[in-house]
């Protein structure tokens, strides 16, 4: 009998980094870390040439089997770009799944892209994926549970604990703060995670939501914030009675 794999999907630079060490911290996870970049950039199906170098085992259809057969032993927690896995964006592949998602503003995760990769193409970005999957578990009858990235941050216990909630969780309040230091899970993305990895918890955000001046910025800007408004619409509410501690 397989347990659940819970999926987190995201865009980059959204402090989802921080909700996967907590997951890891809960210890009762066999957690994944952005899987399906694997096939994105270095698989054979690859959609983006940004890398040179090609890893095996990398196919969308080989993630998934990596992925059900963790499942077979324990329950799974992934945490991808929802563009990563534009593969796999489909009722079936996502049925199997109980799905949630984490939005943070989108101008200061653009700016912060763009900061990283000054080339990011509209892909990349993230948002327009993230929308097609919100389509897609909708269209299956599954909720919208959504995290937004500043209530989480200026709150952990109390939006955690809706999320556990939300998601049918039991609520371990030791796993919201951890060590600091780098993770085995984070190894293909280690220089992403490095601010993750000097960190011990949840730290209050200082975003900066005017919509940004540049050109590039601004026109995906204005699709991004069309999506965030309409997953802030779903996002869980800190003011739910907190199941106890574990």
């Amino acid at each position: 009998m397989s347990h659940r794999i819970t999926v987190l999907w995201t865009v980059p630079r959204s402090v989802s980094t921080s909700f996967e060490r907590m997951m890891i911290e809960r210890g009762d996870h066999t957690v994944f870390d952005e899987p399906f970049s694997r096939s994105y950039y270095f698989g054979p199906e690859r959609r983006s040439e940004r890398f040179t170098e090609r890893l095996p085992a990398s196919s969308d259809s080989e993630l998934l089997d990596m992925l059900e057969k963790a499942a077979a032993e324990r329950p799974v927690f992934v945490k991808d770009m929802a563009y990563h896995s534009l593969g796999v964006l489909t009722p079936d592949v996502l049925g199997r799944f109980q799905n949630c998602f984490l939005v943070r503003e989108p101008a200061t995760v653009l700016r912060s892209l763009a900061r990283r990769w000054p080339d990011f193409t509209d892909e990349e970005a993230g948002w327009d994926a993230l929308d097609q999957a919100a389509d897609v578990v909708g269209s299956l009858g599954q909720p919208l549970v959504v995290v937004d990235a500043a209530e989480l941050c200026s709150d952990p216990g109390g939006v955690v604990a809706a999320w556990c909630a939300e998601m049918d969780l039991p609520f371990i309040e030791r796993a919201l703060t951890w060590e600091p230091g780098m993770r085995p899970e984070w190894e293909l993305w280690s220089d992403w995670h490095a601010a993750t990895a000097e960190s011990s918890g949840f730290r209050p955000l200082q975003d900066d939501a005017s919509a940004p001046d540049e050109p590039r910025l601004r026109d995906v800007y204005e699709r991004a914030a069309r999506v965030y408004q309409r997953l802030l619409e779903h996002a869980v509410r800190a003011d739910l009675p907190k199941p106890g501690p574990s």
